[in-house]
């Protein structure tokens, strides 16, 4: 950025603009975790929205991956993306399970609908130029 500006002020300007919304994500995600981690590992529910989570992963590997999975493993995605796609996913877990106690239970077809409704693939050019961004702060 440096090379591009020739100016400090604006070559960190440029890398602020381009990098805060992914430092941003992954300070987000830390302190949900935290609380995740300290308040509900222990709760059926959450054990019940974890496995329908990987369930929609194995039904929709180019749609449905877990926020932990996009962080961990998935390099080129953008932890801002992470964070926004986690939070639709968490939405849709919540949804389907607000009323069942099993997988079983978990009405599939709606879990169809909702997933292909809220999460374009991440191939989708839609979300390209988010993907390409640098996430690493």
């Amino acid at each position: 950025m440096l090379e591009a500006t020739g100016d400090w002020s604006r070559a960190f300007q440029a890398f602020e603009r381009e990098r805060k919304p992914n430092t941003d994500a992954i300070a987000a995600m830390a302190l949900e975790n935290y609380v995740e981690m300290r308040d509900t590992v222990r709760d059926p529910k959450f054990l019940l929205r974890k496995e329908l989570s990987f369930e929609l992963e194995r039904r929709y590997p180019d749609r449905f991956i877990p926020r932990y999975s996009m962080v961990m493993f998935h390099h080129e995605i953008p932890y801002a993306t992470a964070y926004d796609r986690g939070r639709i996913q968490a939405g849709i877990l919540e949804r389907l399970t607000e009323r069942v106690a099993t997988l079983t239970e978990v009405d599939m077809q709606r879990a169809d609908a909702e997933v292909r409704a809220a999460l374009p693939p991440l191939g989708n050019p839609a979300v390209a130029d988010a993907e390409r961004a640098p996430r690493r702060a």
